[in-house]
């Protein structure tokens, strides 16, 4: 197994700009300091949804957990609905529909991390 130097593989993450929510706002993916030998087994993302909108329906592959950092809004998905708020996280299954309206008077930013399934 190579060996891998833990400064170059470990720190601070950066976040470059991915793209936008067609009405909710900027989505950043972060770039992981590990090695392409040895990938890490997910990846991160970070984005903010303005008072009143929503972000984009998204469905994918991946399994996603939502990490809320600040805000409200009503999460939906599959057929359920669930009010969240700062500190709260939500997971979904591959392949489960998932959208969230902030319905509070300030920004909502949340923290995604995804991972594709070993059968994907």
């Amino acid at each position: 197994m190579p060996s891998t130097n833990p400064a170059t593989t470990s720190g601070v993450v950066t976040f470059d700009h991915w793209y936008d929510f067609t009405e909710g706002g900027p989505v950043h993916r972060a770039l992981l300091p590990f090695s392409s030998t040895a990938p890490a087994p997910f990846e991160v993302a970070r984005w903010s949804v303005a008072p009143n909108t929503s972000n984009d329906l998204d469905v994918h592959r991946s399994r996603e957990v939502w990490i809320i950092v600040a805000g409200t809004g009503t999460v939906t998905f599959a057929d359920q609905a669930s009010v969240l708020r700062a500190g709260d996280v939500v997971a979904f299954d591959s392949r489960v529909p998932h959208q969230i309206r902030n319905d509070g008077p300030e920004l909502l930013l949340a923290v995604s991390v995804y991972w594709l399934q070993g059968d994907d």
